[in-house]
Protein backbone atom coordinates (compact mmCIF):
# COMPACT_ATOMS: atom_id res chain seq x y z
CA UNK A 1 0.00 0.00 0.00
CA UNK A 2 2.78 2.41 0.96
CA UNK A 3 4.58 1.53 -2.28
CA UNK A 4 1.55 2.63 -4.34
CA UNK A 5 1.30 5.88 -2.38
CA UNK A 6 4.99 6.49 -2.92
CA UNK A 7 4.66 6.02 -6.69
CA UNK A 8 1.63 8.29 -6.83
CA UNK A 9 3.47 10.90 -4.80
CA UNK A 10 6.44 10.75 -7.14
CA UNK A 11 4.21 11.16 -10.19
CA UNK A 12 2.44 14.06 -8.50
CA UNK A 13 5.71 15.75 -7.60
CA UNK A 14 7.04 15.19 -11.14
CA UNK A 15 3.90 16.72 -12.64
CA UNK A 16 4.14 19.70 -10.29
CA UNK A 17 7.79 20.24 -11.21
CA UNK A 18 7.04 20.05 -14.95
CA UNK A 19 4.12 22.48 -14.70
CA UNK A 20 6.21 24.80 -12.52
CA UNK A 21 9.09 24.71 -15.02
CA UNK A 22 6.78 25.47 -17.92
CA UNK A 23 5.10 28.30 -16.00
CA UNK A 24 8.46 29.74 -14.98
CA UNK A 25 9.71 29.59 -18.57
CA UNK A 26 6.55 31.22 -19.88
CA UNK A 27 6.86 33.99 -17.30
CA UNK A 28 10.55 34.44 -18.01
CA UNK A 29 9.99 34.71 -21.77
CA UNK A 30 6.76 36.67 -21.80
CA UNK A 31 6.68 38.92 -18.74
CA UNK A 32 9.96 38.95 -16.84
CA UNK A 33 12.22 41.98 -17.30
CA UNK A 34 15.18 39.58 -17.30
CA UNK A 35 14.61 38.95 -21.02
CA UNK A 36 13.50 42.36 -22.23
CA UNK A 37 15.07 44.07 -25.23
CA UNK A 38 18.24 45.85 -24.17
CA UNK A 39 19.19 47.24 -27.60
CA UNK A 40 17.73 47.53 -31.10
CA UNK A 41 20.18 47.90 -33.99
CA UNK A 42 19.61 48.50 -37.68
CA UNK A 43 22.57 47.62 -39.89
CA UNK A 44 23.28 47.57 -43.63
CA UNK A 45 21.67 50.90 -44.37
CA UNK A 46 22.22 54.55 -43.57
CA UNK A 47 18.46 54.95 -43.34
CA UNK A 48 17.82 53.34 -39.95
CA UNK A 49 15.31 56.09 -39.13
CA UNK A 50 13.30 55.27 -42.27
CA UNK A 51 13.29 51.59 -41.36
CA UNK A 52 12.12 52.23 -37.79
CA UNK A 53 9.54 54.80 -38.93
CA UNK A 54 8.05 52.25 -41.32
CA UNK A 55 7.85 49.67 -38.54
CA UNK A 56 6.29 52.26 -36.23
CA UNK A 57 3.72 53.15 -38.88
CA UNK A 58 2.72 49.49 -38.94
CA UNK A 59 2.64 49.24 -35.15
CA UNK A 60 5.50 46.74 -34.93
CA UNK A 61 8.53 48.87 -34.06
CA UNK A 62 10.65 47.05 -31.45
CA UNK A 63 11.73 49.21 -28.53
CA UNK A 64 14.06 48.91 -25.57
CA UNK A 65 12.19 47.30 -22.70
CA UNK A 66 9.86 45.19 -24.90
CA UNK A 67 9.74 41.50 -24.11
CA UNK A 68 12.26 39.85 -26.43
CA UNK A 69 10.05 36.81 -26.99
CA UNK A 70 7.09 38.98 -27.95
CA UNK A 71 8.84 40.88 -30.73
CA UNK A 72 7.04 39.92 -33.96
CA UNK A 73 10.10 39.00 -36.02
CA UNK A 74 8.10 37.63 -38.95
CA UNK A 75 5.96 40.76 -39.31
CA UNK A 76 9.04 43.00 -39.15
CA UNK A 77 10.76 41.04 -41.91
CA UNK A 78 7.61 40.88 -44.05
CA UNK A 79 7.05 44.63 -43.73
CA UNK A 80 10.63 45.49 -44.69
CA UNK A 81 10.63 43.10 -47.65
CA UNK A 82 7.60 44.94 -49.03
CA UNK A 83 9.62 48.16 -49.34
CA UNK A 84 10.78 48.39 -52.95
CA UNK A 85 14.09 50.12 -52.08
CA UNK A 86 15.16 47.19 -49.88
CA UNK A 87 16.27 43.99 -51.61
CA UNK A 88 16.35 41.77 -48.50
CA UNK A 89 16.13 41.89 -44.72
CA UNK A 90 16.81 39.71 -41.72
CA UNK A 91 15.79 39.99 -38.07
CA UNK A 92 17.41 38.06 -35.23
CA UNK A 93 17.25 37.92 -31.43
CA UNK A 94 20.26 37.32 -29.21
CA UNK A 95 19.03 35.78 -25.96
CA UNK A 96 22.38 36.29 -24.21
CA UNK A 97 22.92 40.02 -24.70
CA UNK A 98 19.17 40.66 -25.25
CA UNK A 99 19.89 42.51 -28.49
CA UNK A 100 17.50 42.64 -31.45
CA UNK A 101 19.32 43.02 -34.77
CA UNK A 102 17.70 44.17 -37.99
CA UNK A 103 19.85 43.84 -41.10
CA UNK A 104 18.69 45.29 -44.41
CA UNK A 105 20.26 45.31 -47.84
CA UNK A 106 19.47 48.28 -50.03
CA UNK A 107 18.94 47.93 -53.75
CA UNK A 108 21.81 49.29 -55.81
CA UNK A 109 20.77 51.22 -58.90
CA UNK A 110 22.51 50.94 -62.26
CA UNK A 111 20.27 53.36 -64.17
CA UNK A 112 17.54 55.93 -63.61
CA UNK A 113 14.54 57.24 -65.49
CA UNK A 114 11.37 59.28 -65.11
CA UNK A 115 8.19 57.23 -64.87
CA UNK A 116 4.92 57.92 -66.64
CA UNK A 117 3.76 59.51 -63.37
CA UNK A 118 6.73 61.92 -63.65
CA UNK A 119 8.49 60.33 -60.68
CA UNK A 120 12.17 59.41 -60.47
CA UNK A 121 12.70 55.65 -60.45
CA UNK A 122 15.75 53.39 -60.63
CA UNK A 123 16.64 50.02 -62.10
CA UNK A 124 18.85 47.55 -60.27
CA UNK A 125 21.03 45.04 -62.12
CA UNK A 126 18.21 42.48 -62.12
CA UNK A 127 15.78 44.86 -63.75
CA UNK A 128 13.78 45.60 -60.61
CA UNK A 129 12.22 49.06 -60.68
CA UNK A 130 12.24 50.96 -57.37
CA UNK A 131 12.01 54.44 -55.94
CA UNK A 132 15.31 55.80 -54.57
CA UNK A 133 14.66 56.41 -50.89
CA UNK A 134 17.72 56.02 -48.67
CA UNK A 135 20.44 58.71 -48.43
CA UNK A 136 22.87 56.45 -50.31
CA UNK A 137 20.41 55.90 -53.13
CA UNK A 138 19.55 59.58 -53.39
CA UNK A 139 23.21 60.63 -53.42
CA UNK A 140 23.91 58.25 -56.31
CA UNK A 141 21.33 59.82 -58.62
CA UNK A 142 23.72 62.33 -60.17
CA UNK A 143 26.11 59.59 -61.28
CA UNK A 144 23.57 57.17 -62.75
CA UNK A 145 23.12 56.78 -66.52
CA UNK A 146 19.71 57.75 -67.79
CA UNK A 147 17.07 55.64 -69.47
CA UNK A 148 15.04 57.55 -72.05
CA UNK A 149 11.95 56.49 -73.90
CA UNK A 150 10.39 58.23 -76.87
CA UNK A 151 7.03 56.69 -76.03
CA UNK A 152 7.31 57.25 -72.25
CA UNK A 153 5.15 54.23 -71.51
CA UNK A 154 5.08 51.64 -68.76
CA UNK A 155 5.59 49.03 -71.46
CA UNK A 156 8.97 50.55 -72.28
CA UNK A 157 10.04 50.42 -68.63
CA UNK A 158 8.94 46.81 -68.46
CA UNK A 159 10.93 46.02 -71.61
CA UNK A 160 14.12 47.48 -70.09
CA UNK A 161 13.51 45.60 -66.85
CA UNK A 162 13.13 42.38 -68.85
CA UNK A 163 16.38 43.00 -70.72
CA UNK A 164 18.37 43.76 -67.56
CA UNK A 165 16.94 40.73 -65.81
CA UNK A 166 17.80 38.33 -68.63
CA UNK A 167 21.33 39.50 -69.48
CA UNK A 168 23.50 36.49 -68.51
CA UNK A 169 26.24 36.67 -65.90
CA UNK A 170 29.06 36.53 -68.47
CA UNK A 171 27.83 39.81 -69.99
CA UNK A 172 27.07 41.62 -66.74
CA UNK A 173 30.33 43.51 -67.02
CA UNK A 174 28.70 45.60 -69.75
CA UNK A 175 26.44 47.08 -67.05
CA UNK A 176 29.36 48.28 -64.94
CA UNK A 177 30.27 51.05 -67.40
CA UNK A 178 26.77 51.69 -68.64
CA UNK A 179 26.36 55.17 -70.15
CA UNK A 180 22.71 55.20 -71.22
CA UNK A 181 19.75 53.17 -72.40
CA UNK A 182 17.14 54.48 -74.79
CA UNK A 183 14.07 53.05 -76.47
CA UNK A 184 13.02 54.13 -79.93
CA UNK A 185 9.46 54.63 -81.11
CA UNK A 186 9.66 51.17 -82.66
CA UNK A 187 10.52 49.78 -79.19
CA UNK A 188 14.14 48.96 -80.04
CA UNK A 189 16.40 49.11 -76.99
CA UNK A 190 19.71 50.91 -77.54
CA UNK A 191 22.37 50.42 -74.88
CA UNK A 192 25.50 52.60 -74.75
CA UNK A 193 28.30 51.18 -72.63
CA UNK A 194 32.09 51.12 -72.64
CA UNK A 195 34.30 48.33 -73.85
CA UNK A 196 38.09 48.53 -74.04
CA UNK A 197 37.91 52.23 -73.13
CA UNK A 198 35.64 52.96 -76.11
CA UNK A 199 31.90 53.49 -76.40
CA UNK A 200 29.93 50.50 -77.65
CA UNK A 201 26.33 50.81 -78.81
CA UNK A 202 24.24 47.64 -78.71
CA UNK A 203 20.91 47.56 -80.49
CA UNK A 204 19.04 44.77 -78.72
CA UNK A 205 15.94 45.20 -80.82
CA UNK A 206 12.86 44.34 -78.78
CA UNK A 207 13.00 42.71 -75.36
CA UNK A 208 12.64 39.23 -76.85
CA UNK A 209 15.04 36.33 -77.46
CA UNK A 210 17.53 37.90 -75.02
CA UNK A 211 19.19 34.53 -74.45
CA UNK A 212 19.88 34.02 -78.14
CA UNK A 213 21.01 37.62 -78.65
CA UNK A 214 23.36 37.35 -75.67
CA UNK A 215 25.01 34.24 -77.11
CA UNK A 216 25.48 35.99 -80.44
CA UNK A 217 26.95 39.06 -78.72
CA UNK A 218 29.34 36.95 -76.65
CA UNK A 219 30.59 35.17 -79.77
CA UNK A 220 31.04 38.43 -81.66
CA UNK A 221 33.00 40.09 -78.83
CA UNK A 222 35.41 37.15 -78.72
CA UNK A 223 36.45 37.56 -82.35
CA UNK A 224 39.87 39.28 -82.75
CA UNK A 225 38.61 41.38 -85.64
CA UNK A 226 35.97 42.92 -83.35
CA UNK A 227 38.38 44.40 -80.81
CA UNK A 228 37.62 47.91 -82.05
CA UNK A 229 33.90 47.27 -82.38
CA UNK A 230 31.67 50.36 -82.08
CA UNK A 231 28.17 49.11 -82.82
CA UNK A 232 26.31 45.82 -82.79
CA UNK A 233 22.81 45.38 -84.16
CA UNK A 234 21.12 42.33 -82.61
CA UNK A 235 17.58 43.20 -83.65
CA UNK A 236 17.78 40.17 -85.96
CA UNK A 237 20.02 37.76 -84.01
CA UNK A 238 20.32 35.38 -86.96
CA UNK A 239 21.83 38.21 -89.00
CA UNK A 240 23.74 40.53 -86.64
CA UNK A 241 25.42 43.65 -87.98
CA UNK A 242 28.78 44.81 -86.65
CA UNK A 243 30.54 48.09 -87.36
Amino acid sequence: MSLRISKRLKRLLTSILVVSAISASAYLLGWSSLLSVAQVSVNGSGAANLVLNELSRNGIEPKTGDQLARVDVRSIKRTLNQLDWISSSDVSRNWFNKKLSIVVQERVAIAKTISVQNASVNFDSKGFIFTPTSPNQLMAQGKLPSVTSQNRSNEDLTAIATLLEQIPSDLRYLLLDLESISITKSSFILMDTRLNASTLRINWGGATDIGQKSKVLTALLKLPENKAIKQVDLSQPDSPIVS
